[in-house]
């Protein structure tokens, strides 16, 4: 089929042919319009199994490259732009939002959380080994502020890690270790804030990041969030050069995927504005239909930062996130970090460092990943039992958290405020908004760390809450 042929050493068949297709796609080869053979055929063209096929057009179709028409079959989707494949030239290498505690109420909390992985399966005696052993052994400068920039042993790892798993062919040169995801976006707004006074965000999305632009004096510029993605056209081209920041893997709350449409259109943006883009790649790890969706910064490495964290893959309590930066942008990042005094505790680099080395982080991630699925199956099974077609659970199939709508043809406006009473706390899309008012009925609902037991008593006092709000 339209050439491919598998090759060993490259991966799984599925990912080389989403890899193969994407790249016929954007080159222009397989044009908007055409039809896709159907799975059955291509699976015995290729002499793979159906299954394959079938996850492969499902996967693109998530992303944006493929159109599905019932009855008709699978297309190519229209208005990809086509361009040449960039070549990158690796650097040679060298030596959720806090809210307050709220007082105890009864019956016990049960809390939705979208921003907390499940605790109870950290791997606590692995761990302790490791950061017994580096605080037994480890040399004494362990014990100091350590390197500015981060555990050369664990950038060199992280570099390691993103071209293996995403495909990101960069230098350990270009990876700065921080204090979480939010620490880099401080850091990134501190460095930047004698070039720019813009900051585009995602309307709704997590609360810090506009906080902390605010604070530096940045303009809040909030674009809308549909099933994919920003919207980037909102973005006209006269605005003023600055940031956008995204989460195009998953966004958040609204758990979409920015389309690849919607991800060239703000790579030419960048490029012809002079925007620079923040990808906030939180919980990319933990798709479960498909494989993850490949980072923006794939498409543009010297516009797009990128920033990851182990928060929701591992703890947040370790504290440790990472930005890839643009070389051009290299030194006075460093230079501002150096000059706030941002540093993170040299034993649990170097416990994470060894962690990943050995291959724990992996397999980690594969054990949690089944997990967050079968949670997320129970919740919507659950939300079908409890509330039929009166409730929708929008976003991609990833991640901890599920974005439910309480249809307000059969509810009013609910106030979700007093959900605390009967023992739940939720967060509506008005807390995550700078807009109020645009999205009617609409919670998230974090999984992550609650038991399915827990998930089901907490829906059951959503629909008790509920009820008094339905329309009859």
């Amino acid at each position: 089929m339209f050439g491919f042929r598998t090759a060993a050493g490259e991966g799984s068949v599925t990912k080389q042919l989403c890899s193969y297709l994407r790249q016929e796609i954007e080159s222009g080869a397989l044009a908007p319009g055409l039809q896709l053979p159907p799975t059955r055929r291509a699976a015995s063209d290729l002499g793979i199994a159906r299954n394959i096929v079938i996850e492969v057009y499902e996967q693109l179709t998530a992303e944006g490259y493929l159109t599905s028409r019932a009855g008709s079959g699978t297309f190519v989707a229209e208005g990809i732009e086509t361009r040449k494949a960039m070549k990158i030239d690796p650097m040679p290498s060298s030596a959720s939002t806090a809210r307050p505690e709220s007082v105890p109420k009864k019956p016990k909390l049960i809390d939705f959380d979208g921003g907390l992985p499940d605790l109870s399966h950290f791997p606590r005696r692995l761990w302790s080994k490791y950061v017994r052993e580096i605080t037994d052994s480890a040399a004494e400068d362990i014990f100091s502020y350590g390197n500015i920039q981060g555990l050369p042993a664990l950038r060199e790892v992280i570099a390691g890690y993103l071209y293996r798993v995403k495909g990101m062919a960069c230098s350990m040169d270009q990876i700065v270790i921080t204090s979480g995801t939010s620490e880099g976006i401080l850091l990134l707004a501190s460095t930047l804030s004698d070039r720019f006074h813009t900051v585009y965000t995602e309307e709704p999305t997590i609360g810090f990041v506009g906080d902390i632009f605010q604070r530096l004096n940045y303009t809040l510029h909030p674009v809308e969030v549909d099933h994919q993605g920003m919207q980037i056209h909102r973005i006209e081209h006269n605005f003023p050069a600055g940031l956008i920041v995204l989460t195009p893997s998953h966004q958040y709350p609204t758990g979409s995927i920015l389309s690849i449409q919607r991800r060239q259109m703000a790579i030419a943006l960048a490029e012809k504005a002079g925007h620079y883009i923040i990808e906030d790649d939180y919980d990319s790890e933990f798709r479960h239909k498909g494989g993850p969706v490949p980072p923006l910064q794939l498409l543009a490495p010297s516009k797009v930062i990128y920033a990851g964290t182990f928060s929701k893959t591992l703890s947040p309590a370790l504290r440790i996130g990472f930005l890839v930066v643009p070389p051009e942008l290299i030194e006075p990042v460093i230079r501002t970090k150096t000059e706030l005094n941002l540093t993170t505790s040299g034993i649990m680099q170097s416990a994470l460092a060894r962690f990943i080395l050995d291959g724990h982080f992996d397999r980690h991630i594969h054990k949690m990943r089944a997990i967050y699925k079968r949670k997320r199956v129970y919740i919507a099974e659950q939300c079908r039992r409890l509330f039929g077609d009166r409730v929708e659970l929008l976003g991609d199939e990833a991640g901890m958290h599920v974005q439910l709508h309480f249809k307000q043809d059969a509810y009013g406006p609910i106030d979700w405020h007093n959900m605390e009473w009967l023992g739940v706390r939720l967060s509506s899309f008005e807390d995550y908004a700078v807009l109020k008012g645009r999205s009617p009925g609409k919670v998230v609902l974090g999984y992550g760390n609650l038991t399915e037991r827990e998930i089901a008593e907490g829906l059951r006092r959503i629909q008790q809450f509920t009820e008094s709000w339905r329309r009859i």
